[in-house]
């Protein structure tokens, strides 16, 4: 017997059940109606004939499940980038991830050294509430080994119905003995807004991981705690973030706009398949607050949507770098085994006319790693000569096309040194800072005092330093030298202070440190005199054109 699409039949059903399979699959209408269909047919029989002679000849055993999803991988291939099969267990991941919510303990880990190490608990779990540390090594699971685990086990041991009890043992710096914890699991809310506060001189500061299903809520809640703070303008910073549901990129989107705004619009294959999605109600974000977006190449999809709205009717000044430029819808079509098709259905377009989406004529590798390079190429003014030109829709500037959005600033990230990255790559910082916050940050009775005050200076890179050379060069991957330690004397401590506020007071207070140091967050606050200017001509713009009676904001297509 064998499992195929999720039920068991005789392996002489085999054959059949594939011929249908690969039907389906390589079933194309033809393109002259006097072509004869039978030739899809012809090409799906070839194929099933080579799935039996592959299981009835081939030198070893093949896994036809295996081998089936290669097929399905291998057909998709010949489309774009972003059409694509997931298993049933992906789906279910990837439902979990865009929801922002699962039902477990409530915990970020990674694997070091065959450890299951905590790297922060998710504030407000349960991990959270019985007092679980980053830099806990969970050991052991309801009893049983947890050394040595593999990341899917780990999903299935810590994870369970809400309600339910699991008790892992703990082994934790400075005590001898395991430490002991029964939680009872609950629905775990994956926050998209993980932090939100004041940076300087009334700037808030809000940053987006995803587009999940309460995105827009969170942004509301955390931008009005923002101003009730005070702040009169505004930071949103979507960089790193792949996207989400369309619904929430609109939604956002319709915090900002006006009414009756569109905010992005789809375009199929076949005539008549446009979908226009606008704005409906009153901005919830002041229409005189100032708004800086800052984007880089890993902001994508629904990211790209938000920021391109944004930018074609002038209520924000993009900065960073050229988003990634993934502009395809993809519909979920379910299949019988309880997996999906992902297929591209149409292209997402911005209110301007622009298309999100940039050129694939690379394989799908060359493809995804060029839309991550650090390399922007708008930071050169010539390369900008061959893009297509569009204009936003109240103020007519100059945006550009073919592919990702374009900032109206260019800020680039401070480079790290392969030394640095090395570091940045492994989890040396969370282990020192395991072994020594404690001594380091005793003084500090609060993150407030801690934040104003602590600097690492020559003694930490010291202890840090004497750590790193504690540590085997295959272990690390690189040659610790006094010069490379030296050198990288100000990212060193950046990570040090970041990571001693994660382990004493949790991720918001890393997230806060983490803005104080960056270069671009930096940048940004000192562009808001730009952003000013941008929304003062937007609303004489704005008020001209309410005077000159076509009303003042009419639907734009």
């Amino acid at each position: 017997m064998i499992l195929s699409g999720g039920f068991l039949m005789p392996q002489s059903s085999y054959r059949h059940c594939a011929l249908i399979v690969v039907t389906l699959l390589f079933w194309t209408a033809p393109s002259d109606a006097r072509e004869p269909r039978v030739t899809s047919y012809q090409q799906a029989e070839a194929f099933a004939e080579v799935g039996d002679i592959v299981r009835h000849h081939y030198y070893e055993d093949t896994d036809a499940v295996e081998l089936f999803h290669g097929a399905i991988e291998g057909y998709l291939s010949k489309l774009d980038p972003h059409s694509t099969y997931i298993t049933a267990e992906q789906l279910r991941k990837t439902q979990e991830r865009l929801e922002g919510a699962f039902e477990g303990i409530g915990i970020y880990f990674d694997l070091i050294d065959n450890f299951l190490t905590v790297l922060s608990p998710i504030d407000g779990s349960p991990a959270h509430s019985v007092g679980m540390l980053p830099g806990d090594r969970i050991v052991r699971i309801d009893g049983k080994s947890a050394v040595g685990i593999k990341p899917p086990d780990v999903e299935d041991r810590l994870k369970g119905p809400k309600g339910s009890t699991v008790r892992v043992s703990v082994q934790r710096q400075g005590f001898q003995k395991l430490l002991e914890f029964d939680i009872v699991r609950d629905r775990i809310n994956v926050p998209s807004v993980p932090y939100a506060f004041v940076v300087a001189d009334n700037v808030g500061y809000a940053k987006v991981n995803r587009f999940s299903g309460r995105t827009t809520d969170e942004i509301r809640d955390a931008v009005g705690r923002l101003i009730g703070d005070g702040i009169e303008k505004l930071i949103l910073d979507l960089r790193g973030n792949g996207g989400g549901f369309l619904e929430q990129a609109v939604s956002v989107s319709d915090l900002f706009l006006e009414p009756d705004r569109l905010v992005v619009y789809t375009e199929g294959r076949r005539r008549g398949s446009r979908e226009d999605h606008y704005s409906t109600h009153d901005p919830v974000i002041p229409a005189s607050m100032p708004v800086i977006c800052l984007v880089n190449s890993s902001s994508a999809s629904a990211a790209e949507i938000v920021a391109g709205a944004l930018q074609d009717y002038d209520r924000g000044l993009i900065v960073g770098h050229t988003t990634f430029g993934k502009g395809l819808v993809q519909k979920q079509y379910r299949l019988k085994n309880g997996g999906a098709l992902l297929l591209t259905v149409a292209k997402y377009m911005t209110p301007s006319g622009r298309p999100i989406q940039r050129p694939f004529d690379q394989d799908r590798h060359s493809y995804l790693e060029a839309g991550h390079d650090d390399y922007d190429p708008n930071v050169d003014p010539d390369s900008t000569t061959a893009k297509p030109i569009y204009y936003t829709e109240i103020l007519h500037r100059e945006v550009y096309g073919s592919g990702g959005i374009s900032p109206d600033v260019v800020v680039s990230s401070d480079s790290l040194s392969s030394f640095e990255r090395t570091l940045a790559r492994s989890n040396v910082f969370l282990e020192f800072a395991t072994r020594q916050a404690t001594e380091f940050t005793s003084d500090f009775d609060s993150f407030d005092d801690y934040f104003g005050r602590y600097r690492p200076g020559r003694r930490e890179v010291n202890a840090f330093k004497k750590y790193l050379k504690s540590l085997s060069e295959d272990r690390l991957g690189v040659e610790v030298s006094d010069r490379a330690v030296r050198e990288s004397g100000d990212f060193i401590k950046e990570r040090v202070r970041q990571q001693f506020a994660q382990m004493r007071w949790g991720t918001y207070a890393a997230g806060r440190v983490l803005i104080d140091q960056d270069p671009v967050v930096t940048n940004a606050a000192d562009l808001f005199e730009r952003a000013i200017a941008l929304l003062d001509s937007r609303a004489y713009h704005s008020e001209r054109r309410s005077r000159s009676g076509s009303g003042t904001f009419d639907k734009v297509r």
